[in-house]
């Protein structure tokens, strides 16, 4: 942890998709690790990323949520819908997955045909907009659901405000994780991350963490998916750690702990 003793860090917007398919035995999540190089260096968690200015532009090219359903879901002013733009951007360039439409009902999407497009939009040389409109596809916003989200502390020097999406993995599309920001890639039950995360096997942060355990109860998409997509409609809580010294150690409680601290302390 990085101490920000004067508190005055801004939250950097940022949008995370837990991507989920039926398992043998239960639901799997798609798990990414990151380079050792990248914010969070080496932890496990799900692919995202911060929210950029390219994903203002392509409000017009969003299926299924417009921006005044998208704000309403995330309990904002304005600029929702960026985090969904964000989501897809972002999982596209870092695993290859695309949850896109395609803008012909006859068409299809063909997201391993799109590996040189991919590598130009992740390294800034072809703005997301273009992208679309060159392949004739919009972002499928209705593909995504909203489910949480979570504030890095005030204490903290980098600092990021993360929305947190469910979406169920597209038939006929595989993972390929960049190899630059990503250096591995898995799918797991998340009883199964977890129990890694305990033997030190996996790098868990706490929203990663806190995900895996609240989805751990569902044995199927079919369960899943129906309570991802009305989790809104109660109103999400921001979570936000707050770093407190116990025991002569710097650590993280989350609110609705014992310790942590209560209004204006």
């Amino acid at each position: 942890m990085s101490p920000n003793p004067d508190k005055s860090t801004s939250a950097t917007p940022s949008a995370s998709v837990i991507v989920v398919r039926d398992g043998e035995e239960s639901i799997e999540v798609l798990m990414v690790r990151r380079h050792h190089g990248t914010a969070f260096a080496s932890a496990d968690a799900f692919p995202g990323g911060c929210v950029s200015a390219d994903d203002a532009l392509v409000d017009a090219s969003c299926a299924g949520i417009d921006a005044a359903d998208a704000n309403r879901r995330l309990a904002v002013g304005a600029g929702g819908l960026d985090f969904w733009s964000a989501a897809v951007r972002e999982l596209f360039e870092e695993v290859g997955i695309l949850l896109a439409v395609p803008e012909s009902p006859q068409d299809a999407v063909d997201a391993s045909g799109l590996e040189s497009s991919r590598r130009e939009l992740a390294g800034g040389r072809l703005a997301w907009l273009d992208f679309l409109q060159a392949q004739r596809l919009r972002v499928d916003a209705e593909a995504l659901h909203y489910v949480s989200h979570w504030e890095t502390p005030l204490e903290m020097k980098k600092r990021f405000s993360t929305r947190f999406f469910v979406a169920a993995a597209p038939p006929g599309q595989f993972v390929r994780h960049d190899g630059r920001e990503l250096v591995d890639s898995r799918w797991l039950a998340p009883s199964a991350a977890l129990e890694m995360g305990r033997r030190d096997e996996l790098r868990l942060v706490i929203p990663t963490m806190k995900t895996l355990q609240m989805l751990s109860g569902f044995r199927t998409l079919a369960e899943l998916l129906p309570w991802a997509r009305r989790r809104w409609q109660n109103g999400i809580e921001m979570m936000r750690g707050k770093v407190v010294e116990t025991d002569g150690r710097r650590v993280i409680v989350l609110p609705g702990e014992p310790d942590y601290p209560a209004v204006g302390e």
